[in-house]
């Protein structure tokens, strides 16, 4: 399943469906008709070409609200960008306004942080959501410090005894964090343990280049959102008890754990 927020990092012409990032239930919507305005640019095209100028030569800004429509909610978000009229693809139809988000105040969701996850966590995913639109790179690097305070929170030591006798403490390397924790939690971490290692790989050419692209940092955070669920969101474990349960009761196991005289 693509990000939710998949649909932005394009430009876009009706506004995709997203979720409220306060009450995290309402769908937003655009109560007014963003705000437009041409550029410099679009003022000097009509000076220097005024005979042939055509509108779709028209570039700018756009600035607008998103609202949430849930009564006890009301959020309204700030959202500014990037503005072009676009040629209709229905030639008798009407230019559009073409769209491209560089900021929203409050922030989108860009990672779903479950209930539990340490606020250090979600603080850093917060950070990263802020800045997505206009540095990739940087939110990237955000996300992989969201990863190290994960790491803290599962109680993986950030630093290690010096490897000589006298010596500083040591820093632990992100990936070497990551194998501990595998480690320690070989159970409960196991999948998480992938997950992690995926954005810290991500994150890492955050920290190193400015090449990231916007849908890339949104697939490291959607594989970020997936380690938080499986190491702090219950539900879905609970439910696993529950299932083994019943099939325990009735006396039922997988294929694979059967003897060959028990299949029958």
């Amino acid at each position: 399943m693509p990000h939710p927020l998949l649909a932005l990092a394009d430009e876009f012409v009706d506004l995709p469906d997203l979720i409220c990032p306060t009450c995290r239930i309402g769908r937003l919507t655009v109560p007014k008709p963003w705000v437009t305005g041409g550029d410099a640019a679009t003022t000097e095209a009509r000076r220097q070409r005024p005979d042939d100028f055509e509108p779709d030569w028209i570039t700018g800004v756009f600035t607008g609200i998103l609202e949430c429509p849930r009564d006890t909610c009301q959020e309204r978000i700030a959202v500014t960008g990037g503005w072009r009229l676009a040629i209709s693809p229905d030639a008798a139809g009407p230019y559009l306004d073409v769209v491209r988000l560089t900021y929203a105040r409050p922030a989108l969701i860009l990672v779903d942080c479950p209930p539990g996850t340490p606020d250090r966590v979600t603080a850093a995913c917060r950070a990263a959501a802020e800045i997505v639109w206009v540095d990739p790179s940087g939110a990237a690097n955000r996300l992989r410090v969201a990863v190290e305070e994960l790491l803290t929170a599962q109680g993986v030591p950030r630093t290690a005894s010096p490897r000589s006798p006298g010596g500083r403490r040591r820093r632990i390397k992100t990936h070497e964090r990551i194998e501990l924790l595998a480690k320690r939690k070989p159970k409960k971490a196991h999948d998480a343990v992938h997950v992690l290692m995926a954005v810290k790989f991500i994150g890492n050419a955050g920290s190193h280049d400015s090449s990231l692209t916007i849908k890339q940092v949104l697939e490291c955070a959607e594989m970020l959102g997936l380690a938080l669920t499986l190491l702090y969101d219950p539900t879905q474990a609970t439910l696993m008890r529950r299932v083994r349960a019943v099939t325990r009761k009735h006396g039922w196991l997988p294929s694979t754990s059967r003897s060959p005289t028990a299949a029958g």
